[in-house]
């Protein structure tokens, strides 16, 4: 472990500062590398040399100073010259390490092996001797097939964990192996351990955060490997010591010659240990952990040893993730049925919000392993479980509240709410989720109990570090076993659980919106204020869905577009973009009901071909049709006028919404769309549209009916379908009472129902191609197949230059991967304030912006650089394109008011963004 002792809490005044200094170290730009190689920084333009290690003499009988500004081939044949250049022509050179050189100075051959990487504008070339009489590959080969099915061997993971550390010690050599698992806080814990038989174990044994701070851990994340050689050797500065292109310390993050941290030499000498190797365990580009190798000898590990245990370590880095996964999968097994048992309960009670919950209090208790739980709705405390007393309960949800956050969880809970110290027995963990809806909080917390641990430190770790008399610090005084008793603390509480707590508060969230909405039916008058901030909790439910949705269709598209993807996976991956679609529908819905009640909609007709508005609609239902057996039929009268000038869009919303809902509630027979002339009577140059929907369904009941175009009620049918927000047949009425007519319904039980409607419509005479014959894209999931032929009519376009800045990691990974599908390439920004920083020091031809974020949000990011722009007087204007997931009509407009060219709406589809960059191409 490369470690960098950091602050001690004991420590104050200038030793204090001094060990912050240490934790925050450069140590990838100390200037200076290990002795057992040498290393070689190209200038790319001119092929000269413009750094190179000061141990020339060593290894070429060249002093470096002869060989600064020179060309290459004062080292190099031509020939290998050639076959370098042919190397950096391409930007991944990971892919071509190691290549064999051979140096010729005064007709004496040295053989290397060679190791590229770029950094700050320099080709990085790091040599180190390679002996003649080893056969790399056939040895790397060898070495890793069998080390690898042994540990594949492993029937559990701690036995894949012993069998991985035996294996490299056994190619490495090294006195001892172990594996440093970090944990959530990246404390660590020995979970492994191979050693000789002479050595004390360190196995269980527990270090604390700041032995491995946040540098090393990133370079770790950057280098799968790490070796230290000699910790005694004198390293080796670079001539000169700063790049000439930056004037400041070249980056050695990715070096494998990197020198060692004076710091890490004074822990490595406490513990003995003069040679050191380290292979990091990556899962989902966090670091897991670290395979530690130590021994009390200099030990040099040649480059292929290094790459059979970086293999090594990979495999243990997938079988991370596999493990992982299928861990997730029971758990999540395991919760499912608790969660569609609560899910009923909220959305089928009628009576109270609280009361839904009593029905199945150990299925809540179940549902995240917890003691206990309060819910807190409506001003009311419930307990259930171990609980702490209703006074405590009171002052911690006014803290909960205070902090403002959708989702809270502690294992110490005593540590940020000292009251709770008291009540520990009960309440030591605790994790809540809470919903604000018109100045009304909502609370579910769960409690876990105390549950006393012993830590084996490896050394005190109140005292883990000396100071000198020179204020150097020094690593602990012992790495002997010690042990502290952990109180006040609960059992963790995992990723499932807390995935879990998230979906019922979304659940919770639909039920708090529907009881909201009937407690406001009591009331004689709706207040303004009370409207805006129904609105405000509609727009900010949406951003919350539309943003995990924007990941979950992304990962559909990118696995779309893969050339391994079998017809079966493809199948799943259209269920997933399906399912997907139809909640964004649902979301969609929602607010569209919020604008019509805050009366924000508007007419918007158009000429269009209603012949074809009604083709299209039936070629995008029939899927449905066929996959339920029943007849979809268009009876449409023949003296129908073909162009008309009306709402499109609202026409078909509605048809879409009757037609869905009669193929859903049928099961056997036909569903039959009927399109007439209504009223010949109608004065002026409109005509009167009769639609009519037919269905062999289940029907309604007559006492269902009168409810039947309220918001968030749903007939029995519709519950028992558990889908659907009850809000289709509300919006469709509240169209056609806007375009003049209004729906009308007439059933029977299980014999079907019929639902009709009649607007008006201004015919139009037959422009032909002057009409714009536009449809609106249909969100059924396509063919994988189609989806395939797409692909080779993409545009490759790797000069645009554009910045994608977006604050969620997982919607940044997503969106460069659908630019890497489309021939883009981006650079990053998480924040408003790190793309003013960004656009200093390099030109972009496109910002893709986030608006909602932390520090500065995408508008004032906006605002920001129109200002300067207008300032430089350049004429140079870079496209700015909202990718937000602030939806609403309004948030399309507010972006572009503010400057911004263009806008996508998460989730982001593929053919969108394509259409938005070829603009600027």
């Amino acid at each position: 472990m490369e470690i960098v002792q950091g602050l001690s809490s004991d420590l104050s005044g200038n030793t204090s500062l001094v060990y912050q200094n240490c934790d925050r170290e450069q140590i990838h730009l100390l200037g200076h590398i290990q002795s057992h190689g040498v290393l070689i920084a190209i200038n790319e333009s001119n092929l000269t040399i413009a750094q190179v290690s000061a141990n020339t003499i060593q290894f070429f009988n060249l002093p470096a100073n002869s060989l600064i500004a020179h060309p290459l081939n004062v080292l190099f044949s031509q020939e290998q010259i050639n076959t370098l250049l042919s190397f950096w022509a391409h930007k991944d050179l990971e892919a071509f390490n190691p290549i064999k050189l051979t140096v010729t100075i005064k007709r004496k051959k040295r053989i290397f092996q060679g190791v590229m990487h770029r950094s700050d504008g320099l080709l990085v070339l790091e040599l180190e001797p390679l002996p003649k009489d080893i056969d790399s590959s056939l040895g790397f080969y060898y070495l890793a097939k069998a080390a690898a099915m042994n540990v594949r061997q492993a029937e559990g993971f701690d036995e894949m964990s012993n069998l991985l550390v035996q294996e490299i010690r056994k190619i490495t050599g090294f006195d001892r192996v172990l594996i440093y698992k970090f944990d959530p806080d990246h404390s660590g814990v020995v979970i492994a351990e191979a050693k000789a038989h002479n050595l004390e174990p360190l196995l269980g044994l527990h270090y604390p955060s700041f032995d491995i701070p946040e540098i090393p851990r990133n370079l770790y994340c950057k280098n799968w490997l790490r070796l230290i050689a000699d910790l005694e050797d004198e390293s080796v500065p670079l001539i000169p010591f700063n790049n000439p292109l930056t004037q400041a310390p070249l980056d050695l993050s990715y070096s494998t010659l990197r020198s060692v941290s004076k710091f890490h030499i004074q822990y490595l000498r406490k513990m003995r240990v003069s040679a050191s190797f380290s292979i990091s365990l990556i899962n989902t580009d966090k670091l897991w952990g670290l395979v530690v190798c130590h021994h009390y000898a200099p030990k040099y590990v040649d480059y292929e040893t290094r790459k059979t245990c970086e293999f090594l370590g990979q495999i243990m880095s997938v079988e991370i993730v596999n493990k992982h996964e299928q861990y997730l999968k029971k758990a999540q097994a395991k919760i499912k049925s608790i969660q569609s048992k609560l899910k009923q309960n909220i959305l089928s009670s009628y009576q109270s919000l609280s009361s839904t919950f009593t029905q199945d209090i150990d299925d809540l208790l179940k549902l995240v392993n917890a003691q206990g739980a309060v819910i807190y709705l409506d001003g009311c405390i419930s307990e259930f479980g171990q609980c702490p007393t209703q006074n405590f309960t009171r002052s911690l949800i006014a803290w909960l509240e205070s902090k403002s956050q959708d989702i809270f969880h502690t294992t110490c809970l005593s540590k940020d709410f000292p009251e709770a110290i008291e009540f520990q027995e009960q309440a030591s963990g605790l994790l809540s989720i809470s919903i604000k809806l018109n100045h009304t909080s909502y609370h579910i917390i769960w409690f876990r109990p105390e549950v006393v641990q012993t830590v084996n430190w490896a050394g005190d770790p109140t005292k883990l570090l000396d100071i000198d008399d020179d204020l150097d610090p020094s690593p602990r005084r012992s790495f002997e076993l010690w042990k502290e008793a952990v109180k006040a603390n609960s059992l963790p509480w995992d990723e499932v659980e807390m995935e879990a707590a998230l979906e019922l508060r979304s659940t919770l969230m639909l039920a708090a919106l529907e009881f909201s909405q009937q407690a406001l039916k009591q009331e004689a008058e709706r207040s303004k204020v009370a409207s805006q901030a129904k609105s405000n909790f509609l727009a900010r439910m949406s951003h919350e869905l539309r943003t995990p949705l924007n990941a979950i269709l992304g990962c559909t598209q990118l696995m779309s577009h893969e050339e391994s993807l079998t017809n079966d996976l493809g199948e799943y991956v259209n269920i997933i973009s399906y399912s997907s679609e139809h909640l964004l529908n649902l979301i969609d819905d929602v607010l569209e009901v919020s604008k019509i009640e805050a009366g924000k909609v508007l007419l918007e007709e158009t000429e269009f071909d209603l012949f074809l508005l009604l083709h299209n609609l039936q070629e995008m239902l029939q899927i449905k049709a066929k996959d339920k057996n029943l007849q979809l039929i268009f009876a449409i009268h023949p003296n129908l006028p073909k162009y008309v000038k009306a709402d499109e869009r609202k026409i078909r919303q509605i048809l879409l919404n009757l037609l869905g809902n009669a193929l859903k509630f049928t099961n056997l027979g036909y569903v039959i769309l009927r399109v007439t002339l209504g009223d010949p009577e109608m004065v002026g140059s409109k005509v009167m549209l009769h639609f009519e929907v037919e269905d062999t369904g289940c029907g309604i009941s007559p006492e269902e009916i009168s409810n039947l175009f309220e918001a968030f009620v749903q007939t029995a049918s519709g519950r028992e379908s558990q889908t659907g927000t009850g809000l289709g047949l509300v919006i469709s009425q509240q169209f056609a009472r806007f375009l003049g007519g209004q729906i009308k319904v007439s059933s029977t039980l299980g014999k079907g129902t019929i639902f009709h409607f009649e607007i008006a419509v201004q015919p139009v005479s037959n422009l032909g191609q002057e009409i714009n014959h536009r449809t609106e894209p249909s969100k059924l999931p396509r063919p994988i197949t189609e989806i395939r032929q797409e692909k080779s009519n993409i545009d490759i376009n790797s000069t645009l230059r554009i910045l994608l800045v977006e604050d969620n990691t997982f919607n940044q990974m997503i969106a460069l991967r659908l630019l890497s599908k489309l021939g883009y390439q981006a650079d990053c920004a998480m924040n408003g304030l790190e793309v003013l920083k960004a656009l200093e020091s390099k030109p972009y031809d496109v910002i893709l912006m986030d608006v909602q974020m932390p520090e500065m949000d995408g508008l004032e990011a906006t605002r920001r650089i129109r200002l300067i722009e207008k300032d430089s007087d350049s004429g140079n204007k870079i496209k700015i394109v909202a990718m937000t997931a602030n939806a609403m009509k309004e948030d399309r407009e507010k972006c572009l008011l503010i400057g911004m060219d263009d806008f996508i709406s998460k989730p982001v589809r593929i053919e969108d963004l394509r259409t938005v960059l070829k603009k600027f191409a």
